[in-house]
């Protein structure tokens, strides 16, 4: 394998962990401990296009991992390449020889217009809350249309929660890590959890796993779920849209961003999901009993 490539998981595996010493306090008395914390760098996101020098387009603070999944996922989610332009993910030229993983090219197979990671980024800001209703409406003009999820079951959904939590190998380690999850959707509202990403950030999960869709060329995930183990906000509806999902869960709140952005698009967006109760806040009449 070429060893400028980026399609291999980190070089240390403990990257994503690390261990401090602290004092715990318990019922009032001090006792000396090693705590293990997630890991959290700095990732460069860099774009080539064909025959172009690299060009950076973000800077993501994020647990090292499945990083090349993470900048082509971010790229194809943010509406600047699609997942066939391509080529292959590559460490940046010259690297930082201590850490070569935090500088990432995604080499296109044709030219990139350098205009739109400008546009993009003032779409960016608009979606924190300065111009909600045209971030909305440049992700309805964007976006393909989303195609429905089979009915979804509200007994089974229950269970995701708990499957969920199982699948979070460093967050049982360390206490400290989101995780989003393709789920699939099956006759009589079967699901199963399909693949889990883990990190320090909640968009980072999720894009993780579009980037791992788009290099597995199974873009769009039309007829799955996305599955998140806290809040929804606009930005992950927009990202689920991009991938073409259908379906949105949380253990945490929507914002009322959210439930906009996932009516105007026909995504059933489900909330506060436990094993015994959920709120659906789109699209209701897909989940039944």
């Amino acid at each position: 394998m070429n060893p400028r490539d980026a399609s291999t998981e980190p070089h240390d595996p403990m990257r994503r962990t690390a261990k401090r010493a602290i004092s715990a306090w318990r019922d009032g008395a001090q006792t000396p401990l090693d705590d293990l914390l997630a890991g959290e760098e700095p990732m460069q996101i860099l774009l080539a296009g064909a025959g172009s020098a690299p060009i950076e387009v973000a800077v993501t603070m994020r647990t090292p991992g499945n990083d090349n999944e993470l900048a082509v996922g971010f790229l194809v989610s943010e509406g600047l390449i699609n997942a066939e332009d391509v080529e292959r993910v590559a460490y940046a030229d010259p690297v930082d020889a201590a850490q070569p993983e935090n500088h990432l090219v995604v080499h296109l197979k044709g030219a990139f217009d350098s205009t739109r990671i400008a546009e993009r980024t003032t779409i960016a800001s608009a979606s924190c809350g300065i111009c909600g209703k045209a971030s909305i409406d440049d992700v309805v003009g964007r976006c393909a249309p989303v195609v429905p999820t089979a009915r979804l079951s509200a007994a089974a959904l229950g269970a995701l929660p708990g499957e969920l939590r199982t699948a979070q190998p460093v967050f049982d380690r360390t206490g400290g890590l989101h995780a989003a999850a393709i789920v699939g959707v099956g006759a009589g509202g079967a699901v199963q959890i399909e693949m889990v990403r883990e990190d320090v950030g909640r968009h980072n999960a999720v894009d993780k796993l579009i980037g791992a869709a788009a290099l597995a060329h199974t873009l769009p995930l039309a007829g799955r779920l996305l599955l998140l183990s806290g809040r929804c906000s606009f930005e992950l509806v927009q990202k689920a849209a991009a991938a073409g999902i259908g379906a949105i869960a949380c253990i945490g709140a929507p914002s009322d961003l959210a439930v906009e952005t996932a009516e105007r698009l026909g995504i059933c967006l489900i909330g506060f999901l436990r094993e015994n109760s959920l709120n659906v806040y789109t699209e209701r009449e897909r989940v039944s009993a």
